[in-house]
């Protein structure tokens, strides 16, 4: 009896590894197709109802915590909302945004906070250098919060929150640079 008590010990510790791989290995994975400006790529990680939510700070301590009632830094919801933002990026059509400036995402301390049958949220520390022509070098760092849905291809991004450090922002900000 003991016997069939460790093996499963085990075996939902394997499981327990297997998530945290996958978990990271899929926020490594946005981070690099960000990166290398993979936009087609870069959507599919995210279910068709996702959110990609970067709050501002109510104040010193506190950000905002109502997307629909309350300032966004940027708030997208579905993946049409992220297919939007991409268009205007590709097609030239955002000013801020030319030339697109080129990241490396480092990404650090990531962890699961909470599963059920469906979901598994997750959150990891963040830090972006961006080159861009106009500014020069730019550093932000944060910390992200997801809750990825579990599907029949793995996981995928439902939501996204991004805490950025950040109560002013001195330039510009998008999507790929945080």
């Amino acid at each position: 009896m003991t016997d069939v008590i460790e093996r499963a010990a085990v075996s939902g510790a394997e499981r327990d590894l297997m998530l945290e791989a996958e978990v990271r290995d899929l926020i490594y994975l946005e981070a690099d197709i960000l990166d290398r400006q993979r936009w087609k790529e870069w959507t599919d990680l995210y279910t068709e109802d996702c959110i990609f939510w970067v709050p501002s700070w109510a104040d010193e301590e506190n950000m905002i915590d109502d997307p629909e009632t309350e300032i966004n830094t940027i708030y997208l919801k579905g993946k049409a909302g992220l297919e939007a933002r991409l268009f205007r990026i590709t097609s030239r059509d955002s000013y801020a945004s030319l030339p697109l400036a080129r990241t490396s995402h480092v990404i650090g301390s990531v962890r699961i906070t909470g599963q059920d049958a469906s979901s598994v949220q997750a959150s990891a520390k963040w830090t972006v250098l961006s080159m861009d022509a106009r500014r020069g070098k730019m550093v932000r760092g944060g910390w992200y919060d997801f809750d990825f849905a579990r599907t029949e291809d793995g996981l995928k991004i439902r939501q996204k929150k991004i805490a950025l450090l950040e109560s002013m922002i001195d330039g510009t900000i998008d999507i790929y640079q945080i």
